[in-house]
């Protein structure tokens, strides 16, 4: 049972970044309307899943934590519904400002307080 709701929810999920992968490179506005034909059904269909399968397992089960978390920010889920602009998730953007966040890290700890400071300035600024 619960590896079905599990094999569930992820198809439904890389239905979305199937999706996502064909729109890749449009304008923002393509983007939208592709969206709101193709993936509001998937989210509307994951949502009602969501209800079900939380109805089916205890909260206190791993399945039940995790089926808690993606309820919790749901809201968050559909913006990229309404805007084009928005990607389906944060990794284009971690990967972005990881570089930033390493040598921020590699500053703090080079063992010169004036380099950290220098770092700090200059992150500020970024």
């Amino acid at each position: 049972m619960l590896g079905r709701i599990q094999d569930q929810g992820l198809a439904q999920i890389q239905a979305l970044y199937r999706i996502e992968k064909d729109l890749r490179g449009l304008s923002a506005d393509q983007r939208h309307a592709a969206r709101r034909e193709r993936s509001k059904p998937i989210i509307d269909t994951l949502e009602l899943w969501l209800a079900q399968s939380r109805a089916r397992v205890s909260s206190k089960s791993p399945t039940g934590e995790a089926l808690k978390y993606i309820a919790k920010y749901w809201g968050g889920l559909g913006l990229f519904l309404d805007d084009g602009r928005i990607e389906l998730d944060k990794n284009p953007v971690e990967r972005t400002i990881r570089p930033i966040a390493l040598n921020r890290k590699n500053a703090l700890f080079a063992g010169h307080d004036a380099g950290a400071q220098n770092w700090a300035v200059i992150a500020s600024l970024i």
